[in-house]
């Protein structure tokens, strides 16, 4: 309750000036350590499983869940004690000069999606953040989040009609779709293409009498509007013209539009393009060829002047066995809603303290990013009775006059703002600590043994990289 209430607080250990927090500090630590041993011990997994059923129990069971994945950065340059640290992406770093990239741990974050009727402000709640070591495959650790969540069945995914998770093109791998589509019938990945890559039809002609059957067409189809492109070549600087045939020479399976209207009163025509049954190249693991995808295209066009309003258009790649049943719209509306969870990474590091924890051991931190996945939870719950609480020149904006004229749910933050008056409603008794008598202490002259420093390290096949560099 103090982690989701106390806006000023700037620490965890501040935390503890909260009326709600009613031990000492220290507690914070001890408490961290206890999560930690049951996060990393044998019932790991019963452990996790039982917090998501305390919250799941709140919510309306859904005939079709939706999902989001997507990978986030926790700096910790300072914390020298911290084992199996590594060398991370900073975003929007702006300091010219300054290479993007920091010391600390990656985090991969599988969200759920409230947006529907009763979601106005939309929600991403967390279901699972977890740490990935810096030797470890990301991928593989995101498909392993996807597949505990949908085998749990204590849990409604595994029994729903169908559960969409939506990324972006850092997902479009081999060994992140495979895997998946092989295990789950119910489940529809919808991840973001990158512009220009190949992809090709199906072969449909002649097949030869002896040897494998041929699979892919002889020409693939560029994702791109141009059917050539001027290529340099790097030695000789002669520019020449390579044919790459676009996507919109092979007819559209579907077409479909519809218009919206901008803040600033810009009419504009969202134009979407549907083929069927294309595929992608796969790995010597991993075969696509019997993974066929559909394939969207979003356009965003000027009314008035009837130009494109992006320079590239947007492709997505719809794969499962239920993809036939998921409409174009809603895909793309499912990944607009894609980038909620990036305003909850955002807040729970702004707000709920997520990268401001300072612990020497990383059981403790994992268990930190449980902690604030709860409180997140706690948050949603109250969003419903909590009144709104602003400042006098809020009043104003535009989301808070239309959530005091509609009276729906809240947002996180507007959530998070009125938290301490709802709290404060509540009997604190139960959470009070128990009379004990107070301990013995450490004893004069005791001598603690020096933390041993960690240094960054970097990824195996990085290392064998720069290694034969230098060689």
């Amino acid at each position: 309750m103090a982690l989701g209430s106390e806006t000023t607080a700037s620490n965890p250990t501040s935390l503890s000036e909260s009326p709600f927090f009613q031990y000492h500090y220290s507690i914070i630590s001890k408490v961290m350590q206890d999560i930690g041993l049951q996060l990393n011990g044998t019932e790991q997994d019963r452990f996790k499983s039982g917090l998501r059923q305390i919250f799941m129990q709140y919510l309306p069971e859904q005939e079709v869940y939706k999902f989001s994945s997507d990978f986030t950065s926790v700096r910790k340059p300072d914390s020298r004690t911290l084992e199996d640290r590594g060398f991370v992406h900073v975003p929007n770093s702006r300091i010219f000069g300054n290479k993007p990239i920091d010391i600390g741990y990656t985090v991969s974050c599988v969200n759920l999606g409230l947006y529907d009727d009763e979601h106005p402000s939309s929600w991403s709640i967390p279901l699972d953040n977890l740490r990935v070591a810096n030797n470890a495959d990301k991928t593989a650790a995101v498909v392993k989040q996807l597949s505990d969540l949908l085998k749990d069945e204590n849990l409604p995914f595994g029994n729903s009609t169908k559960v969409v998770n939506s990324t972006d093109s850092g997902y479009a791998k081999a060994d992140y779709i495979c895997p998946l589509v092989e295990a789950f019938e119910n489940l529809l990945l919808i991840i973001r293409l990158r512009h220009g890559i190949k992809v090709w039809k199906p072969y449909d002609g002649k097949q030869k009498e002896g040897g494998r059957d041929k699979v892919y067409d002889d020409n693939p189809y560029y994702l791109h509007t141009y059917d050539r492109r001027e290529v340099r070549n790097p030695h000789t600087k002669q520019i020449s013209v390579k044919e790459q045939p676009s996507i919109f020479n092979l007819t559209p399976n579907e077409e479909e539009s519809y218009e919206i209207i901008t803040h600033k009163g810009k009419v504009v025509v969202v134009q979407m393009y549907r083929w069927d049954d294309l595929l992608l190249r796969g790995t010597r693991d991993y075969k696509m060829d019997d993974k066929p995808f559909d394939l969207i295209c979003v356009r965003f066009v000027d009314k008035e002047t009837g130009e494109c309003l992006y320079k590239r258009d947007m492709y997505l790649s719809l794969f499962g066995k239920k993809r036939r049943m998921h409409d174009t719209a809603e895909a793309q509306n499912d990944y607009l809603h894609r980038y909620d969870i990036e305003g909850h990474n955002r807040f729970s590091k702004q707000q709920l303290l997520l990268d401001k924890y300072q612990t020497p051991d990383v059981e403790s931190f994992e268990a930190w990013l449980w902690m604030v996945q709860t409180a997140y939870w706690l948050l949603y719950l109250a969003s419903t009775d909590t009144e709104i609480c602003i400042k006098p020149w809020e009043r104003y904006l535009p989301a808070v006059t239309r959530a005091q004229e509609s009276g729906d749910r809240l947002s996180a933050a507007m959530t998070r703002k009125g938290a301490k008056a709802l709290f404060s409603t509540f009997d604190l008794t139960p959470f009070a600590p128990q009379k004990s008598k107070n301990g013995t202490g450490r004893k004069k002259g005791t001598i603690l043994p020096k933390r041993q420093k960690c240094p960054p390290t970097k990824k195996e096949q990085n290392a064998q990289k720069f290694e034969q560099k230098i060689e």
